[in-house]
């Protein structure tokens, strides 16, 4: 990176080190940070703020020269002769003599002062405390600061400014500037937990995985396409003269923490003296926890796959002895049991199979399909290899290998009874029309034949009984059939109710019943279920590779259509935060739950944006076949705001997807990509494409489905009375304040009453239901269109304004689309026949039956659709209309 680049979160220090540097009071600053935080970066930026005024005098430091007495002086004592350079006294009284002979005070800069010699620090030290000389120096923090100079600090002669890890702000700021383009946030995440905000680290890994394929860039956007190998960035050498320069009871600790960490601080002592602790916690190697239980772990997961990756084979297999010595914890953190895994797998010890089998599972859970393929493919006892290939098939499935993926699933029968079971037909429901691919899981397979004879897990004997694991596997495989709803809500409630249900079987369900309750417009009792389920969410996915994002999304979707948007936001960055890791596989997710909920608001740009970046990650990782939802969704997205060949795109691409999600979103998807398409698309007119979709709907007892296709119909134009009767039956079998809110808003656009749509508009907005208050307002202003009193239609149109304003949206953005050009009903041609031979809005409704608001919204209808503005202009045009 050029040098003249902006600092990224240094401004503040550089800005209060150009200060103190110009400050006549003070003799200077020093820059403290650890190894890569940018400390040279800030000197050299500062340099050139104060420009050519200050005669600056470059001094080097460099370990070897540490050994030489006054060897980074050397240069500035050129005359002095070499038989007295061993003198203290004549070095001293050259040095006096030197900085009395400067014009003005003299700039000693130093890079690394804790590698200067004592001699020289001192120097400089008394140089700064007599005002003979100002110093700027960096150096590494704690003990390896130098006494003399904390001691010019404690005087306030000298400032001390220190250098902070980047916070993932910064790194996303760091990531944009080095690539030169806009970065997926995930990819920032990732990169700033595994170099935790170091710079340097952070710079040399983003190039790394650029070089070598791990990052790839998509319409203009950089996303990480695998994970980066961090052992081998060049910014490893920081990290090799490091341990260089350890002790041998320092540079043991060290790598027994990374080979076996996180570990308890008291088992390190056990193994090395406070001292190197300390020594490797300021050096910036390891990580001491605060708190009562004391953790120690690598500084950053680079470092410890930098340090793993250099220790020979034999010294590994020794330090494994000593720390296997060790007294045992009660419980080794997941982390730590994964990587004690590797390492014994790296020693080539034989480890049993239900322990491998173990690791493998919780890999799996953790979404590291690499390590959970490395346990699972080193059993080789023929009773566990039926659990063996069903994890490594799910490792083949988290990393999208869903061919290899099958061909496991398909070599592990028969499949012991019970918990073994019960993964086995959650994939196999994940997997859907896969087919097995054998020739790509012929190198990972575990060899052996699987015994043929009827099997137990006997490890999950007790409530894993054939009938309750038989039961959720038809559950979960009705997810994506087309039974009618209430058979899967008696099966549910059934598994929820039962005593004694395990919480990986109890609470899968609870999540299930929640989704399909709020399908149905049961909103209040769903989301006690759904709040319940994410509740045990921890309980219920333990062990179980994938179900904990499958609550999530389901737990996402029920507060999006509650309206609950704080709740959401929480939700996801809670997972964001604390899961960085799993962002390569469930980062598409994310972008999608946030995009969705941003178009329910009505901020269509805002959520354009998001389905973007959710696209394209679900493009390169999708676990949870979400990817045909987030077309459907950008396509109407992208629609709404104009961009039609977009539209078509994502139109397409959902065409062409194999969705086996639930009918729930499945409907919900057919109808948002229906809405994207141009009229007369492939299931003909889009009004009668979703009139068939939301009768579907209402066919399977999901009202609440049936409710947003109706509406989504709404929004297209169009709109007869019968669609506006039948958006106020649906939205009354719904629970939930918006519900209510539409139903009026149905029965006031068939009734053409501007007013309420007015008042209905403001109390969405009020209530957090922005999509619908900018409905409701647009809506108006259809229908006083042809208001003789032109200030309510400008009253209106500037509301509408301030609604797209305030959703953050083009303020020509047309959410409501107009009716101009759309056919006539049959209705609404009666009625022009009428006004044509000059009836009246009495003699009508008298004529028709209805009442005169009925009337009065078909005419407003009609001069909608027909592009006029006054009733003369339809005189005439009735018989022209049916002669047509």
């Amino acid at each position: 990176m050029a040098e003249t680049a902006p600092l990224i979160e240094r401004s503040t220090v550089l800005k209060d080190l150009v200060r103190c540097l110009r400050d006549d009071t003070r003799s200077g600053a020093i820059v403290v940070g650890g190894a890569g935080t940018g400390k040279t970066a800030v000197l050299k930026a500062a340099l050139r703020e104060l420009g050519t005024r200050r005669h600056v005098i470059r001094l080097m430091a460099t370990p070897a020269l540490a050994a030489v007495p006054f060897g980074a002086l050397a240069p500035y004592l050129s005359r002095l002769p070499d038989r007295e350079l061993d003198s203290y006294a004549a070095v001293v009284g050259a040095m006096a003599g030197s900085l009395k002979s400067e014009a003005e005070r003299p700039l000693f800069v130093v890079d690394d002062a804790h590698c200067l010699d004592h001699g020289t620090v001192g120097q400089l030290a008394q140089a700064a405390a007599t005002g003979a000389a100002s110093i700027l120096a960096t150096c590494r923090p704690g003990p390896m600061i130098p006494e003399e100079f904390l001691s010019l600090w404690d005087d306030g002669i000298i400032a001390k400014l220190d250098l902070a890890p980047l916070t993932r702000t910064g790194t996303h700021q760091l990531c944009e500037q080095v690539l030169r383009a806009d970065v997926s946030p995930w990819v920032s995440a990732l990169f700033h937990d595994a170099a935790d905000g170091n710079p340097l680290m952070l710079m040399s890994l983003i190039q790394h995985a650029r070089s070598t394929g791990a990052l790839g860039c998509r319409h203009g956007v950089w996303y990480l396409l695998a994970n980066p190998d961090m052992a081998r960035v060049p910014a490893a050498d920081v990290v090799d003269r490091q341990l260089r320069s350890m002790t041998p009871e320092e540079k043991t600790a060290a790598t027994i923490v990374a080979l076996a960490g996180p570990l308890s601080l008291a088992q390190i002592l056990q193994i090395s003296g406070p001292k190197a602790v300390d020594a490797l916690d300021t050096a910036g190697i390891i990580a001491v926890s605060a708190g009562h239980h004391r953790l120690v772990r690598p500084a950053s997961p680079m470092v410890g796959e930098i340090i793993r990756l250099r220790v020979p084979a034999g010294r590994s297999s020794a330090l494994r002895s000593s720390v296997l010595s060790l007294p045992s914890e009660r419980a080794l953190l997941p982390g730590a049991a994964l990587n004690r895994l590797r390492w014994s797998l790296d020693c080539g010890v034989e480890i049993p199979p239900a322990q491998l089998l173990q690791a493998a599972v919780a890999a799996n859970t953790a979404l590291d399909p690499a390590t959970a393929a490395r346990a699972a493919g080193a059993i080789r006892d023929a009773r566990f290899l039926p659990e063996a290939r069903i994890q490594l098939a799910y490792s083949h499935f988290i990393a999208g290998r869903r061919g290899a993926a099958a061909a496991c699933l398909e070599s592990a029968h028969p499949v012991p009874v019970g918990r073994s079971s019960y993964l086995a037909a959650l994939l196999v429901a994940r997997l859907g029309s896969a087919r097995p691919d054998r020739d790509a899981v012929a190198s990972t397979q575990p060899p052996g034949r699987v015994p043929q004879e009827d099997q137990r897990d006997e490890a999950w004997d007790g409530p894993w009984d054939e009938g309750a694991a038989a039961r959720v596997a038809a559950e979960f495989l009705s997810r994506t059939g087309d039974s009618r709803s209430v058979a899967a809500d008696s099966g549910l409630r059934e598994l929820v109710d039962t005593p004694g249900t395990p919480p990986e079987i109890r609470v899968p369900a609870l999540s299930l019943l929640a989704e399909l309750l709020s399908a149905q417009g049961l909103l209040r009792a769903g989301l006690r279920l759904d709040f319940e389920a994410w509740n045990g969410a921890c309980s219920g996915s333990q062990g179980l590779p994938l179900m904990y994002e499958d609550l999530m999304v389901r737990h996402c979707l029920n507060l999006i259509g509650a309206g609950d948007w704080d709740g959401l936001g929480s939700v996801l960055d809670d997972y964001a935060a604390r899961e960085p890791g799993r962002l390569l596989y469930s980062g598409g997710m994310l972008h999608l739950m946030r995009g969705y909920s941003r178009l329910r608001q009505g901020r269509m740009r805002e959520s354009l944006a998001e389905l973007r970046l959710g696209v394209e990650e679900l493009a390169i990782a999708d676990p949870l076949n979400l990817l045909p939802f987030a077309h459907a969704v950008a396509a109407y997205a992208a629609a709404a705001v104009g961009r039609h060949y977009e539209a078509s795109q994502h139109c397409l691409a959902f065409r062409l997807s194999d969705y086996r999600e639930p009918k729930t979103l499945r409907l919900l998807a057919e109808a948002y990509c229906q809405a994207a398409e141009p009229r007369g698309g492939q299931e003909g007119s889009g009004e009668s494409a979703l009139a068939r979709l939301a009768d579907e709907a209402l066919h399977e007892g999901l009202r609440g489905v049936e409710t947003d296709i109706r509406r989504i119909a709404f929004r297209c134009g169009g709109v007869s009375e019968a669609d506006a009767e039948a958006l106020a039956l649906s939205s009354r079998a719904v629970d939930g304040p918006e519900a209510r809110l539409l139903e009026s808003y149905a029965l006031a656009v068939s009734a053409s009453d501007a007013a309420d749509l007015i008042g209905i508009s403001d109390d969405a907005l009020g209530g957090g239901h922005g999509l619908l208050s900018l409905e409701a307002a647009q809506q108006a202003e259809r229908i006083l269109v042809d208001d003789p009193d032109r200030w309510r239609l400008t009253a209106v149109q500037r509301r509408v304004h301030h609604r797209l304003v305030e959703a953050g949206m083009s303020a020509q953005l047309e959410v409501v689309h107009s009716d101009h050009g759309v056919p006539l009903t049959g209705r609404e041609a009666e009625v022009l026949e009428l006004v044509s031979h000059g009836a009246t809005n009495a003699e009508i409704a008298s004529v028709l039956c209805v009442s005169q608001r009925t009337v009065e919204g078909h005419l407003s209808r009609i001069f909608a659709k027909l592009g006029v503005g006054r009733r003369a202009d339809l005189l005439g045009h009735g018989s022209l209309d049916l002669e047509t």
